[in-house]
C-alpha cells in the first residue's frame, strides 16, 4: 500500500474521531473553544487589550476573550483599537461556528437517546418479572391470561421482547388488551437468541421466561441463548416455558433446555380437542375453563383432615371442589382407584372455583344407587368425519380417529389442487379400520361443497391454513363458513361444525354464524404456557391429562351412568361414574331448543333433570 499523505491522515484521524458519537464530538469543541480563548486571550495583551477595560492581565483577557466567544453580543459594545477589534471579531465567527455546532451536537444526541428509547434498547430494572419472547397474535391471550393470574399481586410487571418496534408492540398492547387489571407490560426490540438483547430484559433477576416464536428452530435458539444467561448470571430459579409445533423438534428443545426448560407441544392437544369436539361439541369450553385462571381451575393444595379418608370419601365432603387425583411425594397421580387412602403428607389435585377454598364439611349426601344405570345401552357410532383443508396437524387427527373412534370410521380430507401430496398419512397399522379418502377439489367452490355435505358427514372439521398468515387463514375461514352454514339452512342439516380459528378477535365474528364449537388453538396454547410459567409443578399434571397413557377428559352419555326418567344430584353421577374407574367433574345438557350448555365443576349439586342426550364430563382411563 502507497505511504498516506498528512492530509489523508488528518481526515482519517478525524473521521474516526467523528464516528466515536457525541462525546468526541463535544470534546473536541471543548478543545477548539479553549484553543481560541487561549490564542485570543494574548492576542489581545499583545495588542494592548480593550480600552477602559482593565483587562490587562493574561488570565483575565482569555476570560474576557471567551466571553466573546460564547456571547456574541459582546462584539457590539466593544471598543479598542482597529488590531483588537480585528481579533475579537475573528474570536466571534469562531464562537458562532462553535455554538451552532455544539447546539447541533446536542440537539443530535437528545433525539438519538429519545430514538433509542422509543426503539427499546435501554436495560430493565425489575425484579421478579415474567419475560415474554415474542410478539404475534398469541401475545394478547397470554398477557389476558397473566393479568388474570396477577391480579391480587402488587406491582406485577412483565417484559416482552421481539424484533418489533416497541412503539407499535406498545400500539397493539393498548389497543387489544382490554384490562391488564393493574400488571405493567414493558416492551423492548431485540432479537431473541442474541445475549446482548435478551441481556436487556434483565433475566438474572425475572422469575420465569415464556419463548413465544412461530420458528421451532429460533425457539430453540433461544432456549439456548436463555439458558446460558441463567447459567452465567446465577439465577437458579428462574426456569423457561416454551411450545414446539412440530413433534420432531421437542426432543431437541428438550436437550437446549435441561432443567431449567418446560417444552411443550399443543399440537397433539389440539388434535384431540377436534376430534372428541366432532363428537361432543364443547369439549373447547371445558379445556378453555380449566386452563384459564378466571372461573373453575386446576388447583394442588392440602386439605385439612383428608388423611385417612379415600378420595371417593373426600369427594362427598366437598360441597364445591372436586377432587382428581393427589400428588404424593412430588409425583402427581391422576384419576386413582377411588378407594385410594388418602396418605398424611398427601396434596390433593382438584377442580375449584377461583375464590372458593376447599375446606371439609359435613357429608351432603349419600349417592343414590337406585337411579344408578346397570344396564347401559351405549354403543360407539361409526363417524363420517369431513375434513376441509389441510395443517400439519392433519395427521395427528386421524391418529386420534383411530384411537379413540368406532370401528369403520371414515375420514374425508378436502384439500385444494396441489396440495393432496402435502398430505402426510400415518400407516396403515396405525389406522387401524379407519378408511381415509383425500380428495382434491376447489373447496371454495358452493357447488363442490354441496357435493360433499350431501354425502352426510356426521361432522365437518374447518382447519385454518399454516402456509397463510392468521389473519388470512381466518379470513378464508369465515369464509367456507358462510358458504357451509348457507348450505346447511337450505337442506336443513344440522351436522356439527367444527372450526379452528387464529384469532378470538375472528372467532367473535365467527360466532355471529352458526358453528358447533370453535377451536381457537392459539387461546388454548396461550392458557397452557401461562399455567406453567406460574405454576411449574403443573407441567406434569397437564402432561397426564392431555397426553396418551393416562387419565383424559372425555364427555361420554349420560345414560351410560344413571337412568334420566328422574333427577339426580352430581354425588350420585360420581358415585356411578366410579364404577368404571372415572371421576364426574361436569355435564353438558341440552336445552328445549338444541342449544347446549357446559357446566364444569357444578356450584350446586342438588338434584336436577338430564335428557337421553346429555353427557356427563368425566376423567377417565385412555
Amino acid at each position: 500500500m502507497r505511504n498516506a499523505t498528512t492530509k489523508q491522515r488528518l481526515r482519517y484521524w478525524f473521521d474516526n474521531l467523528m464516528s466515536k458519537g457525541t462525546t468526541s464530538l463535544l470534546l473536541l469543541l471543548g478543545v477548539i473553544t479553549a484553543t481560541v480563548a487561549v490564542v485570543g486571550g494574548l492576542a489581545a495583551v499583545a495588542l494592548g487589550g480593550p480600552e477602559g477595560t482593565g483587562a490587562d492581565s493574561v488570565g483575565g483577557s482569555i476570560w474576557f476573550t471567551l466571553m466573546h466567544a460564547l456571547n456574541t453580543g459582546v462584539l457590539a459594545k466593544e471598543e479598542g483599537t482597529v488590531p483588537y477589534l480585528i481579533v475579537m471579531t475573528l474570536v466571534t465567527l469562531v464562537g458562532i461556528f462553535i455554538t451552532s455546532f455544539l447546539i447541533g451536537t446536542i440537539s443530535n444526541a437528545i433525539k438519538e437517546k429519545i430514538a433509542n428509547l422509543q426503539e427499546g434498547r435501554s436495560t430493565v430494572i425489575e425484579e421478579g418479572h415474567v419475560v415474554i419472547i415474542g410478539f404475534d397474535e398469541n401475545i394478547i391471550n397470554i398477557l389476558e391470561e397473566l393479568a388474570l393470574a396477577n391480579e391480587n399481586q402488587r406491582d406485577a410487571v412483565v417484559v416482552v421482547m421481539a424484533e418489533h418496534d416497541k412503539t407499535d408492540m406498545e400500539d397493539v398492547i393498548r389497543d387489544r388488551v382490554s384490562d391488564l387489571r393493574g400488571m405493567r407490560v414493558i416492551c423492548r426490540s431485540g432479537r431473541p437468541d442474541s445475549p446482548k438483547s435478551l441481556d436487556k430484559c434483565s433475566l438474572d433477576t425475572c422469575k420465569s421466561i415464556i419463548v413465544n416464536l412461530e420458528d421451532d428452530f429460533m425457539t430453540v435458539k433461544t432456549i439456548l441463548a436463555c439458558r446460558s444467561l441463567l447459567e452465567e448470571q446465577g439465577n437458579r430459579d428462574a426456569y423457561m416455558t416454551a411450545v414446539i409445533r412440530d413433534r420432531d423438534v421437542v426432543h431437541p428443545a428438550f436437550i437446549a433446555g435441561g432443567e431449567v426448560a418446560e417444552v411443550l407441544n399443543f399440537q397433539k392437544t389440539i388434535a384431540r380437542l377436534m376430534v372428541q369436539s366432532a363428537s361432543h361439541p364443547g369439549m373447547s369450553d371445558i379445556l378453555s375453563e380449566l386452563l384459564s385462571f378466571k372461573g373453575n381451575e386446576i388447583y394442588v393444595q392440602s386439605v385439612q383432615g383428608s388423611a385417612g379418608l379415600s378420595l371417593g370419601e373426600v369427594n362427598l365432603h366437598l360441597p364445591s371442589s372436586t377432587v382428581i387425583g393427589m400428588v404424593r411425594d412430588g409425583e402427581p397421580l391422576l384419576n386413582p382407584d377411588a378407594s385410594e387412602v388418602i396418605q398424611a403428607g398427601d396434596e390433593l389435585i382438584l377442580i375449584a372455583h377461583d375464590d372458593d377454598r376447599a375446606t371439609l364439611q359435613a357429608v351432603a349426601a349419600i349417592p343414590d344407587e337406585g337411579r344408578f344405570q346397570l344396564k347401559p345401552d351405549v354403543r360407539d357410532v361409526p363417524q363420517r368425519l369431513l375434513v376441509l383443508g389441510y395443517s400439519d396437524m392433519l395427521k395427528q387427527i386421524l391418529l386420534e380417529v383411530a384411537a379413540h373412534g368406532a370401528p369403520g370410521s371414515q375420514v374425508t380430507i378436502a384439500v385444494e389442487p396441489g396440495r393432496a401430496e402435502d398430505v402426510s398419512l400415518p400407516d396403515e397399522g396405525e389406522l387401524g379400520s379407519i378408511v381415509v379418502d383425500v380428495r382434491e377439489c376447489k373447496i371454495q367452490k358452493r357447488r363442490v361443497l354441496e357435493g360433499l355435505v350431501a354425502e352426510e358427514p356426521t361432522a365437518i372439521l374447518l382447519l385454518a391454513d399454516p402456509e397463510l398468515s392468521d389473519e388470512e387463514a381466518d379470513s378464508r375461514t369465515l369464509m367456507l363458513q358462510l358458504q357451509l352454514n348457507d348450505i346447511a339452512d337450505a337442506i336443513g342439516s344440522d351436522v356439527p361444525l367444527i372450526v379452528e380459528m387464529n384469532s378470538t378477535r375472528n372467532q367473535q365474528l365467527a360466532q355471529m354464524m352458526r358453528a358447533t364449537d370453535f377451536v381457537v388453538s392459539g387461546r388454548i396454547t396461550a392458557k397452557m404456557m401461562v399455567q406453567v410459567a406460574e405454576e411449574r409443578h403443573k407441567k406434569a399434571i397437564l402432561n397426564d391429562l392431555l397426553s396418551d397413557g393416562g387419565s383424559s377428559i372425555f364427555m361420554k352419555p349420560i345414560t351410560r351412568y344413571v337412568q334420566v326418567d328422574h333427577d339426580v344430584d352430581f354425588y350420585t353421577l360420581g358415585a356411578s361414574a366410579a364404577r368404571y374407574g372415572e371421576i364426574a367433574i361436569g355435564y353438558k345438557r341440552f336445552d328445549k331448543d338444541g342449544a347446549f350448555q357446559v357446566c364444569v365443576n357444578p356450584r350446586s349439586k342438588a338434584a336436577i333433570s338430564f335428557g337421553p342426550y346429555d353427557d356427563l364430563i368425566v376423567v377417565a382411563p385412555e
